[in-house]
């Protein structure tokens, strides 16, 4: 007989195995779980162990999946199941685990595996746990042997988990100790994992190549087959699109010896995040900085992504905010309202005066050292003139960087940048969208798509036509609901937009019948609705899944088409008006 025994090791309430395993974290990035959860919020105990263990033990390169659902059509019925975790290691292959955190024994003689209760009360499982685990393991692979078309060039087996027990007698004549993780084993978990691999390994073989990975995710997420299905694919593609680019490196390395520098980089190019990433940097120096934009709603995505402590050396705002807090500080008065449109002659050649006369009649504590500026493509040119006054040293800054894209202009005829920046950076690659958006959208401008290596091909986007604008919102609805039910696409309501023109507002829907719909920005952030907003609100900003509704005088705005299809991170679909 087996006997697979509960082993208490706790000293003054400290559990002394997981205490273990966080020892034995390695120093470089972790393992990436999917979906993306904190490993504390998984509610089953053993479960939860195993994946601290996993993501705190497993190199970056690799994905575990977690409560991996799947379906199969098994003649005139469906059958269901799951695998706890699922490991994606690109050089080693897959392997399937099962977590049993209860105590059980084997009996040989009866071929069967029994639990026992809290309360001392034995009964036999229908099925053991390594029946489940491998049956798990057969049907994946089944699917993707399919979707590549012959036997897997990788390795690929199971294994079962007893995080709270230890090992001892013999084991079950098809099962070998190589593939049962008890809690010492467990301690040493990336160990284990390796043994594994190498007990179910038949031959070498090289790291997947990234069609076999592409394959691998096809299988895996196919449009029926495992659930939920929308957002197990979003999470996946987007763990893959948010890792640094070698360009992205470079421009970091450039950037620490180059105080003053213009950014030019295509939609999706990560000049946002860069934009932000240098900011940090300078509170990190103790260099009181302003960070510009000139959409509102970007304003408000900054600050809510800056850490408080931040707070007392960055200002985030607006170049049309900054002029108007500074004049009300200086008591200047100021009778426009923040957000004129390119046409504002107000914005355009007065407010860069006020801001000046506000400079002079402020002390230092109003100003700053260095100047950050993202959307630089829709600053006017008095505005770059302004900005020296912002300055407690124009002459000396500590640092100038301004991020621009000339193909998302929407309200600068000629936009222009200061000339002291230089020849700009170039960043040429997308790492924001999916393969399959991104060359969508450098079709839209006539460029050549720059995708980001690795990058998830997606879904292709979807354009559909609708005969008038209140049947194009109801076909908007309709994705929306396809999108975000939880029996359907299970997405929330925060990682889903509609966009549509500005003049359109009236028709806008109050929801998407099941859906809920929001106007508000930060409702939409809490989950509250799916945003429907303008395009050009929507400037700067991002979601995982957007709908457009396009009118017939917009169709003919390249750049107003780029800047809105190019938010989508992961699924675009166009919904065309024929006729208002």
């Amino acid at each position: 007989m087996v006997l697979l025994s509960y082993e208490s090791r706790t000293r003054n309430g400290t559990n002394l195995t997981l205490l273990n395993w966080q020892r034995k974290s390695r120093s470089y990035l972790m393992a990436r779980l999917i979906p993306k959860i904190e490993p504390s919020e998984i509610l089953n105990t053993g479960e939860r162990k195993i994946a601290e263990a996993l993501v705190q033990q497993l190199p970056s390169k690799v994905e575990v999946f977690h409560s991996f659902q799947w379906l199969s059509q098994e003649k005139d019925r469906l059958r269901e199941g799951e695998a706890d975790f699922v490991i994606l290691h690109p050089d080693q292959g897959m392997l399937f685990i099962e977590v049993k955190g209860s105590l059980l024994r084997y009996v040989p003689d009866q071929q069967a595996w029994f639990a026992q209760n809290q309360d001392g009360s034995v009964y036999e499982l229908k099925r053991g746990p390594f029946d489940q685990v491998r049956d798990s393991h057969y049907q994946l692979i089944d699917l993707i042997k399919k979707e590549i078309g012959g036997e897997l060039p990788f390795t690929h087996g199971y294994a079962v988990a007893f995080p709270n027990h230890r090992y001892e007698g013999k084991l079950p004549p098809n099962v070998t100790p190589d593939l049962v993780f008890d809690l010492k084993k467990c301690e040493d978990i990336s160990e284990a994992v390796d043994k594994a691999f190498d007990r179910w390994r038949s031959h070498s073989h090289p790291p997947l190549t990234g069609t076999q990975k592409d394959a691998t995710y096809d299988a895996m997420f196919p449009r029926f087959g495992l659930i939920p299905v929308l957002w197990r694919k979003v999470e996946d593609w987007e763990m893959r699109i948010k890792r640094l680019t070698d360009e992205q490196k470079q421009f970091l390395d450039f950037i620490s010896g180059h105080p003053k520098a213009a950014i030019r980089g295509i939609a999706g190019s990560g000049k946002t995040i860069l934009a932000l990433a240098k900011v940090q940097a300078l509170v990190k120096q103790k260099t009181r900085s302003l960070l510009l934009c000139y959409n509102n709603q970007l304003k408000d995505w900054l600050i809510q992504a800056m850490p408080e402590t931040s707070a007392d050396l960055i200002t985030v705002d607006t170049y049309h905010g900054i002029v108007e807090n500074l004049c009300k500080k200086a008591n200047i008065p100021f009778a426009s309202k923040p957000g004129g449109g390119k046409d504002d002659e107000f914005w355009t050649y007065d407010a860069p005066e006020l801001l000046e006369e506000a400079c002079n009649l402020l002390g230092p504590e109003e100003k700053f050292e260095a100047i950050v500026v993202d959307e630089g493509q829709d600053f006017h040119d008095l505005w770059w003139d302004s900005l020296e006054c912002l300055l407690q040293d124009a002459e000396n800054k500590k640092a100038y960087y301004v991020f621009f894209d000339p193909k998302q202009n929407l309200f600068i005829e000629q936009p222009s940048l200061p000339l002291e920046l230089g020849q700009p950076f170039t960043l040429t690659v997308n790492c924001r969208n999916t393969a399959r958006i991104a060359e969508h959208c450098a079709d839209l401008i006539n460029e050549p798509p720059q995708i980001k290596e690795g990058a998830p091909k997606g879904d292709n986007p979807e354009i559909i036509t609708a005969p008038n604008l209140d049947q194009a919102f109801r076909e908007v609805a309709k994705k929306v609901r396809s999108w975000c039910t939880s029996t359907a696409g299970g997405l929330k309501n925060s990682q889903v937009a509609v966009l549509a023109p500005g003049q359109t507002e009236a028709k806008w829907p109050k929801d998407f019948q099941t859906v809920s719909a929001t106007r508000n920005f930060n409702a939409w952030r809490r989950n509250e609705g799916v945003l429907i907003t303008s395009w050009r609100r929507f400037k700067g900003l991002e979601a995982d899944a957007i709908a457009i509704v396009e009118t017939p005088e917009r169709k003919d705005s390249i750049s107003d088409q780029y800047v809105a299809r190019s938010r989508a991170k992961h699924i675009l679909t166009v919904v065309q008006v024929q006729s208002l």
